[in-house]
């Protein structure tokens, strides 16, 4: 195990959640979403979405210190959606909430209802309870015919949206985007499976523990996260990407991606991808795969000047809409790769163990004994909201 790798570990299990932190996420949600069913007198299925269903929740960096994890929790009503009107299913939760022991600690917005527990065993939870109801029967025949894994359809929802007077319905999918990462990181360590029994050069390849292996992707993810969150705030930047965009194309590249590298050379093959959309054409059809030579144009396109990554799930969800919309954020997200890729070069360049604990430290924003640098002081940015949280 190289000293960077020893490294990385060690932040990891210092920003993700343990066994008995994410029991008790379970054990709090649990209880809020059966206390509003037992108030509200609905029928009600809930489960997470996000980072905390696909494993790859670590603690939010926001204002140069860590905050609150997130947990965001899916409450599927088993009501037909043509039977209520968005507003008065969060009506329910709303009086719901009000009735409640949480009714002194609980925020809504425009998609969602937060409450915000207090820290114990040295973390505290922001809950976010998302009411919703089975996507309807027309919506999901349309869904089928215009999303990559149409067998994931089935199991889309409809979100109330209250940010206005216009109140409608947003179609979304977190069980079947769950099922779809899932399916992804098995098939890449079947791969490796498969590989190391047909080749015979491996034998000469540091054969890593089934439990590391399962886990390197998710790994991958969350470090690109936490890279992210440091970066943007040092920057002073509200542009970072969302997490399923990074959870997204790593899922999409895991087919790409030698199943036989350690965090450390999975990151460097991600980071060699992404280098390449900066060379993406600005007004015309992107360039495939089979022209560039790089797997990750055939996953994020830029079709007529439009940036475009699917939603796997979802074919109504273009991830990449906010760089449409906002230039810059994709002009800083190639800024962001070309940190990452300086940062990894550099701590490859610092071979000896007292360098790359302070470096890699610091570029992750994690206090550290055998760091003995002091970390540069950055402005403050503002806190930006999730994007189903409006007032």
């Amino acid at each position: 195990m190289t000293e960077i790798r020893k490294q990385l570990i060690k932040i990891l299990s210092s920003i993700e959640l343990t066994k008995t932190q994410r029991n008790r996420a379970i054990d709090l949600y649990t209880n809020v979403c059966k206390t509003i069913e037992e108030k509200s007198g609905l029928e009600i299925s809930f489960y997470a979405q996000g980072s905390f269903a696909t494993k790859t929740a670590i603690r939010p960096y926001k204002n140069g210190r860590d905050q609150a994890y997130d947990v965001d929790v899916i409450c599927e009503v088993n009501v037909p959606k043509e039977s209520i009107r968005p507003e008065i299913l969060k009506e329910y939760f709303r009086n719901a909430l009000k009735e409640s022991r949480y009714s002194d600690i609980f925020e809504e917005w425009d998609k969602c209802f937060t409450i915000e527990f207090k820290e114990q065993d040295g973390v505290d939870f922001s809950i976010d309870i998302i009411p919703s109801v089975p996507e309807d029967y027309k919506t999901v025949q349309l869904l089928t015919g215009m999303t990559e894994n149409p067998h994931l359809v089935r199991s889309s929802v409809a979100i109330p949206n209250t940010l206005d007077e216009n109140n409608r319905w947003i179609t979304n999918n977190p069980r079947g985007y769950v099922t779809w990462l899932e399916n992804e990181i098995q098939q890449f360590h079947s791969r490796y499976l498969l590989e190391k029994r047909d080749n015979i050069l491996t034998a000469s390849i540091e054969e890593l523990p089934e439990i590391e292996l399962k886990n390197n992707l998710l790994n991958i993810i969350k470090i690109l996260k936490r890279a992210r969150d440091v970066f943007y705030y040092r920057r002073n930047s509200d542009n970072k990407p969302s997490s399923i965009i990074i959870t997204t194309i790593i899922g999409k590249l895991a087919k790409n991606l030698s199943p036989f590298s350690s965090e450390l050379d999975l990151l460097r093959q991600v980071i060699e991808q992404l280098q390449q959309l900066k060379r993406y054409p600005t007004n015309s059809l992107s360039q495939m795969m089979n022209v560039t030579g790089y797997a990750i144009s055939d996953i994020i396109t830029r079709d007529m000047g439009q940036w475009v990554l699917n939603n796997p799930a979802n074919g109504k969800d273009n991830i990449l809409n906010s760089w449409n919309e906002d230039e810059t954020k994709a002009k800083d997200f190639f800024i962001w790769i070309d940190n990452l890729q300086y940062t990894f070069s550099t701590l490859i360049e610092n071979d000896t163990e007292e360098n790359i604990a302070a470096e890699i430290y610091n570029s992750f924003a994690i206090d550290s004994v055998n760091s003995n640098s002091e970390k540069k002081q950055f402005a403050v940015t503002p806190n930006s909201s999730k994007p189903w949280r409006a007032k």
